[in-house]
């Protein structure tokens, strides 16, 4: 059976999260939909990772199998024109048997983006902050969540996964004039973990958390009570071995 990889872009505001639910509308939901129109039968993709109700993806990677293989240009035109505007497939290829869009991963790179003004175009994918924000302290405390750790104290859902260790490879903030832009990138990412860390900087560079209080929440000995809001935040790239 061939292996079709897809990447997808996707506004998340209108959905509750990447993940099929029941009652409640999912990109998941919405590109199996479309499959099963074109293919005629029930078609379940997996996708690289989970995105929650609001946040938004510019390469969300995901995978299905077929009895044949398809014309991938004409499957991808098909899907297109069925999905919703908001949903966008990418780019569709044939890969090897043993691809796993979640498991053969590498690499996850979020994007968090806020904005000090108010903006007509970008309000639905950014966090607008008017207040001033010290952007020498973010950048003072971005490596504090670099490496191998337990990030338990930014789990929105402590008891979703037991395993809540993560390796943070990249973590740093750029300022772009009306915009702060901020990348974080690890092997893998737990629920509210970008958004949580997100907060927790923010708070920090409004001076209402001390150096001290922030490592303490990166150490694990400090519950993180901040999230960040979900429209900010948007899945940027997925790494694989080649």
């Amino acid at each position: 059976m061939p292996v079709i990889k897809g990447i997808v872009e996707y506004d998340g505001t209108n959905y509750s999260g990447w993940q099929r639910q029941i009652n409640s509308n999912s990109i998941q939901d919405e590109i199996e939909k479309a499959l099963k129109i074109i293919f005629k039968e029930e078609i379940r993709i997996i996708g690289s990772g989970r995105t929650d109700s609001g946040v938004h993806a510019l390469n969300q990677v995901f995978h299905f199998k077929t009895l044949i293989a398809p014309d991938l240009y004409n499957l991808k035109k098909s899907l297109n024109s069925l999905l919703p505007e908001d949903i966008a497939v990418k780019n569709l290829s044939i890969v090897n048997d043993n691809f796993h869009a979640r498991y053969s991963a590498t690499k996850r790179t979020y994007l968090y983006l806020i904005s000090r003004r108010k903006n007509v175009f970008l309000d639905r994918f950014s966090w607008t902050i008017f207040s001033d924000l010290n952007v020498n302290a973010l950048k003072e405390i971005q490596s504090l969540v670099f490496g191998k750790r337990d990030f338990t104290s930014f789990c929105k859902a402590e008891g979703e996964v037991t395993n809540k260790i993560c390796n943070v490879s990249y973590s740093r903030w750029f300022d772009k004039k009306d915009f702060l832009l901020y990348f974080i990138s690890a092997d893998r990412f737990i629920h509210g973990m970008v958004r949580g860390i997100v907060g927790m900087m923010i708070e920090y560079a409004k001076s209402k958390l001390s150096l001290e209080e922030v490592k303490h929440i990166i150490d694990g000995k400090k519950r993180n009570i901040i999230w960040a809001p979900s429209k900010g935040l948007i899945l940027y790239n997925v790494e694989y071995k080649e």
